[in-house]
């Protein structure tokens, strides 16, 4: 691989760290509920039902980061492609 095939690739890299912290944070969001130790009987309001990462918003926050990570790495691997290309168009011309 050419230097120039290297960021595409460190990119696609960081977009799946990324994804896997959102992943992780989406798959088990903190079970304590925002509610507490309330023990009382009354139907739950506003964010009492909620578990603590949801009522944070981290839930929200892993969602829009793991479609932002998509984002990237679809990116970066159409860069690779066109890199790519563009190597194997100046090979066939003889350079």
């Amino acid at each position: 691989m050419q230097i120039g095939s290297t960021a595409p690739i460190q990119g696609m890299q960081r977009a799946t760290e990324k994804l896997d912290r959102a992943a992780a944070t989406i798959a088990s969001p903190v079970s304590e509920t925002a509610r507490g130790s309330d023990p009382s009987p009354a139907p739950p309001s506003g964010n009492q039902g909620l578990t603590a990462a949801q009522a944070s918003g981290d839930v929200e926050s892993a969602m829009a980061d793991a479609a932002q990570a998509r984002r990237a790495y679809e990116a970066n691997a159409k860069a690779m492609e066109r890199h790519d290309a563009i190597e194997r168009r100046a090979i066939s011309l003889g350079a």
